[in-house]
């Protein structure tokens, strides 16, 4: 084996591992802090769920592609050919092979969490049966792509023994297929949560504040293209894999772990307000202390608004005066169990109900001069409960678990 750190040759010959060792270990490191930071959140405000099941078992296939990809350039993977042994040739492609089922899995799961994410939020019939079919064809697509990749030559090994005399599908198509389908189901999963968003009862700023945080998962399909276009899959690159598909898979990197951590930013308002106040803060400190003033005896006059979807908890109000009625059919209503107000719970001593996460995502406070918070969750539920029975909601929505 030659005298070398791991991607870094010492006896002068070419070695590009180093990039490949660098982008695994920095992007698995900056999507597990954000994984973490989700469930915190989550777990604090006991309300975790599926999409966050989603989201660990994600990080851990992305974590097992970071090893098997260092444990590849531990072999060899980012130099010429002619410069390793066959020994070291077999090993660097084997591991580099095994790293593209997790890769699979985990850009699946980024997608899937994303999805499951919106189904807590958004419950109008059309809006849900699209993300249904949109998560069957991505778990349909994945799990053949899946199959395809661990059986795509007969013997197995062939895929990692190129002159073994293997019979394997065309490499050049099923790549082409699988590229078509994650590109064009990224930029479904990124549109999905869009018009909904644009409905909400909030400020220009804020809404399309809250549409850059999903729309960040733009990066993930960029990268995704890079990853294609980046390395032409031609039988010259072919001929020396373990030094010119280098690039492609740091973009691999760089794809997985981007949509890890994309997948968790709309839940991160809070960190994210701390970290960037003027970015993310609230913007009506002009006038705050006077809405705030107001807030507890100013009726509500929506009564298209359920008290759950709050404007602020995960997202800031902008408090306009004018606000445009949201779209009900996105919101789910259920006023037999909204949350009671400051009042009501210092009168009955009882903490109210869990929040809903569509308070968490795009839910609201008004902040005042001082530190006391006026949540508009409970503003809303308390009048809302006094002039409108939950029997007329009933059925319409249902609560988040």
């Amino acid at each position: 084996m030659p005298d070398r750190a791991v991607g870094f040759s010492k006896d002068g010959s070419e070695d590009q591992g180093w990039k490949l060792y660098i982008t695994s270990l920095v992007t698995i490191l900056v999507a597990g802090l954000f994984v973490i930071a989700r469930l915190v959140t989550r777990l604090v405000r006991r309300n975790p769920g599926w999409d966050d099941v989603s989201i660990v078992v994600s990080l851990s296939f992305s974590i097992v592609l970071s090893i098997a990809i260092q444990l590849a350039v531990s072999h060899g993977y980012g130099m010429h050919k002619a410069d390793l042994t066959q020994a070291e040739l077999e090993a660097a492609l084997k591991w580099y092979f095994i790293a593209l089922t997790p890769y699979k899995v985990t850009v699946c799961l980024n997608k899937v969490s994303v999805i499951l994410l919106c189904l807590r939020i958004f419950v109008s019939k059309s809006f849900r049966t699209t993300a249904f079919t949109l998560l069957f064809i991505i778990v349909g697509y994945s799990i053949g792509s899946i199959a395809a990749t661990v059986f795509q030559c007969t013997p197995i090994q062939g895929a990692w023994l190129p002159d073994s005399g293997a019979t394997c599908i065309d490499p050049d198509k099923f790549w082409v297929a699988y590229a078509v389908l994650n590109i064009t189901t990224d930029v479904m999963v990124l549109v999905l949560p869009v018009w909904p968003i644009l409905n909400l009862q909030l400020g220009l700023r804020d809404r399309l504040l809250l549409c850059g945080v999903f729309v960040v998962a733009a990066f993930v399909t960029i990268a995704a293209i890079l990853r294609t276009t980046s390395v032409p899959n031609s039988p010259e690159n072919r001929e020396d894999p373990t030094y010119y598909f280098v690039n492609r898979g740091v973009w691999t990197l760089l794809e997985a772990n981007l949509g890890i951590i994309s997948a968790c930013l709309p839940i991160l308002k809070h960190p994210l307000t701390r970290l960037f106040p003027r970015l993310f803060g609230t913007t009506n400190t002009d006038t705050n202390t006077n809405t705030t003033a107001n807030a507890t005896t100013a009726p509500n006059t929506n009564p298209d608004r359920h008290p759950n979807s709050s404007i602020g908890d995960y997202w800031p109000t902008t408090a306009p005066t004018h606000r445009p009625s949201p779209n009900p059919r996105f919101w789910r209503h259920s006023l037999s169990k909204h949350s009671p107000s400051k009042h009501e719970r210092a009168v009955s001593g009882g903490a109210g109900p869990r929040r809903s996460d569509e308070h968490h995502i795009v839910g609201g406070s008004l902040k005042g001069g001082s530190n006391d918070t006026i949540e508009l969750e409970d503003r809303l539920g308390s009048r809302l409960g006094r002039r409108w029975s939950s029997e007329s909601f009933r059925g319409e929505g249902r609560e988040v678990g």
